[in-house]
């Protein structure tokens, strides 16, 4: 089944109605729209080829498989030249709200829903050990069943192996983003007796450039590697 952005109506009645709208306003200010006469131009055209097609299709007398099949052809050529013009009217910041309205393109939202960075570190856990191999287990503090909060979109593994314990992240060294637990560690055969801590941290992509806002750091994890 195809995929409609929300101003591209599934449903050929709808969107034989949106097509003629766009078409009409287009053709009577494209500079309005970012666009120039040209292009309304091939607009028109691909709209007079659909609504042609599907009132033959619609009609009980004309309505045959070869003239459905001719709507089908009319309607995929259509969206083919109209779908890139509303995608560029709805990006065009150039193009006020109240036209991108009228001509049916969706408004898109400048101002995202901000997701606060995460506040509570992950509890860390050993669930099993085998030789050079460590299955881990991260949950969120006093929240049952949840592995993550609200709007984190993985949880960063740090670790540090030697033959003490680590006392702080900064000793650490980066592994991974895990996002489902229990997750699995596997060590080198030189590093079988040493002893690793583990530090952990929920991160999330909430600031106003998509990047990384982290937690706190959780408290360490010691193990000796078998």
């Amino acid at each position: 089944m195809a995929s409609y952005p929300p101003y591209l109506p599934p449903a050929d009645s709808l969107f034989a109605s949106w097509l003629s709208n766009f078409s009409a306003l287009l053709t009577a200010e494209p500079t309005d729209y970012g666009l120039e006469a040209a292009d309304a131009v091939a607009v028109a055209a691909v709209n007079t080829g659909f609504q042609s097609a599907y009132e033959t299709a619609i009609d009980p007398p004309t309505r045959t498989v070869p003239s459905v099949a001719a709507k089908d052809v009319a309607r995929s050529s259509a969206e083919a030249v109209v779908r890139p013009f509303a995608v560029q009217i709805s990006r065009n910041s150039a193009v006020t709200n109240e036209n991108k309205l009228a001509i049916g393109v969706t408004v898109p939202s400048l101002v995202p829903t901000p997701i606060p960075a995460p506040t509570s570190a992950p509890n860390i856990a050993i669930v099993s050990a085998t030789p050079l191999n460590q299955l881990l287990s991260y949950s969120v503090p006093g929240a049952d069943g949840k592995s993550k909060p609200f709007g984190a979109i993985g949880t960063q593994i740090f670790r540090a192996v030697g033959t003490v314990a680590a006392t702080d992240p900064s000793q650490a060294i980066f592994q991974s983003v895990v996002t489902r637990s229990p997750f699995r560690q596997r060590f080198a055969a030189e590093d079988q007796g040493k002893i690793v801590t583990y530090f952990a941290r929920f991160s999330t992509r909430s600031g106003s450039g998509g990047e990384a806002q982290n937690g706190p750091w959780s408290a360490p994890l010691t193990l000796t590697i078998m």
